[in-house]
């Protein structure tokens, strides 16, 4: 028997009373004995929770990051070992993620503290482009042959330098020495602002007569944004485990980075040999 019911056409489809309604003109709501329809099925299956996974969109991040990677290493030397530095110098400093946290934690100084310290990051990597073509130009350039080839040996001397200058600001920030120290390795690592500059000018006086200079730049790009997508993830989830982890020195996660910076040095020396 069903009970007829007058609704008010002020009560919308989501609100309350319409829905209590709803509830009371379905028999087999509450009656287990009655058969369920196959569009009462469909509603239970609709209003059931879904759980979300965040493991498919990584999987298909990293497939992505992998099919960027095969199409980078399609590319003919020197230009390969120029994208592969990139890659690597882009890898090594995404450290910065995790660097206001690393340095709030081991200098013990609250956020507002450390951005005064990320402000001062800025300000001498904005000094030490701003000063580059000025020492290129006074101090590089009069020490090296005219035209192209004094061109290309700047560049990588310029390149060398800076990865030189990551390597060793990155491994002092690694020690938890003080606070003095702690800023001159910062000083020191954020010195080395021009390496990607520098990289990149070399690599377009290095093009092959087959190569066109639009297709270098997407390689680039290319690079920066395959780095930025697996570096971030990585060196957080290094820095989690490092702060869960009872054993292992805080400032694992930026002597690791120094490696990379070394592995970026020895293909610097390769591209001095090629």
């Amino acid at each position: 028997m069903y009970v007829a019911t007058f609704v008010s056409p002020r009560c919308g489809r989501n609100d309350s009373v319409a829905e209590s309604v709803e509830s009371c003109l379905d028999p087999s709501e509450d009656n287990p004995l009655l058969p369920a329809t196959p569009s009462r099925d469909l509603d239970l299956a609709s209003s059931s929770p879904k759980q979300h996974s965040i493991a498919q969109p990584l999987l298909r991040s990293w497939h992505a990051s992998c099919t960027s990677l095969l199409t980078l290493f399609s590319s003919p030397n020197p230009t390969f070992t120029v994208i592969l530095v990139l890659l690597i110098n882009g890898l090594a400093t995404r450290i910065d993620v995790i660097l206001p946290q690393y340095a709030s934690l081991t200098l013990g100084w609250p956020l507002a503290t450390v951005n005064r310290l990320m402000a001062l990051k800025a300000l001498v990597t904005a000094t030490s482009l701003f000063t580059l073509p000025l020492v290129r130009r006074k101090y590089l350039e009069p020490r090296y042959a005219d035209g192209k080839s004094g061109a290309i040996a700047i560049d990588l001397f310029i390149t060398h330098v800076s990865l030189v200058a990551n390597t060793i600001g990155i491994v002092g920030l690694g020690f938890s020495a003080g606070a003095l120290l702690f800023i001159l390795g910062l000083c020191v690592y954020t010195s080395g602002a021009g390496l990607a500059d520098s990289l990149i000018s070399f690599g377009t006086h290095t093009l092959d007569k087959g190569e066109a200079m639009a297709d270098f730049y997407v390689r680039t790009g290319l690079a920066n944004a395959v780095a930025a997508l697996m570096g971030v993830p990585l060196w957080s989830a290094a820095m989690s485990y490092v702060i869960r982890s009872e054993w292992i020195p805080l400032g694992t996660p930026f002597w690791l980075s120094a490696g990379l910076f070394g592995v970026g040095c020895l293909g610097v020396t390769r591209l001095k040999r090629a």
